[in-house]
């Protein structure tokens, strides 16, 4: 796979449209659920250079991460699945341990959404290999219910208890169909009231491992066909 530059076409999945029969939506809290329920000292969150990108990561959408301010990373990415990321995105947590403000209102992912408004976005951008990847009016994803996610004891946060949190979420999402065997270049970010974000990914697509199962089961055979061969020559 060394140096072979992957192509890329128009791999872009509708936000609107399901993506392995969920909605970018349902995706969007999936991956917070992934995101923040590993502890934060071997989180993808404050991944710099792609080596926890695979962990806990092993669903039908392959899941990358954000981050914070510049970040470049290289990441070896499944074949055959579909990717799901963020540009820019943000997530609420209802934290009643901690006393919580929204607790008992009348709705609560109002309240929890008000308290993390995306204003005044600027600069959403992705691209692949240069090409860009915003051409549908909208990618935004915003929470319509309440979402749970299990902490870890090792959180970003001190002082919250273990287990099941509520949370909501809003944001920016980008769906990719699954990527050539091949190595690509991911540039994203964006500029919000919660700072500006620029993630450039190095992703590499090996061979598919039925691909691979299949070479290996072939090459005794070629090696069977090789000898034969040289013996009919001799």
């Amino acid at each position: 796979m060394s140096g072979l530059i992957g192509t890329v076409q128009a791999g872009v999945i509708d936000p609107t449209q399901p993506v392995e029969g969920q909605s970018q939506l349902a995706l969007s809290e999936q991956w917070w659920q992934w995101a923040l329920g590993i502890p934060a000292a071997s989180s993808p969150l404050t991944d710099v250079d792609g080596s926890r990108a695979n962990l806990n990561n092993a669903g039908s959408v392959f899941f990358l991460a954000g981050g914070g301010g510049n970040v470049s990373r290289t990441i070896e990415v499944p074949a055959g699945k579909p990717l799901f990321f963020p540009i820019l995105n943000i997530a609420y947590v209802f934290t009643p341990e901690t006393g919580e403000a929204c607790d008992g209102v009348a709705n609560p992912v109002a309240c929890a959404l008000s308290f993390i408004p995306l204003s005044g976005v600027t600069n959403l951008h992705a691209t692949l290999n240069g090409q860009n990847l915003l051409t549908y009016p909208s990618y935004r994803q915003t929470s319509t219910a309440l979402s749970s996610v299990n902490l870890p004891a090792d959180t970003f946060w001190s002082g919250l208890n273990t287990g099941a949190h509520d949370f909501v979420t809003d944001g920016y999402w980008v769906a990719l169909e699954p990527l050539d065997r091949g190595s690509y270049t991911l540039a994203f970010g964006g500029e919000s009231v919660w700072g500006a974000l620029e993630v450039v990914d190095v992703l590499r697509v090996p061979e598919p491992s039925s691909l691979l199962l299949t070479l290996c089961a072939l090459a005794p055979l070629a090696a069977q066909w090789r000898r034969r061969a040289c013996e009919a020559g001799a």
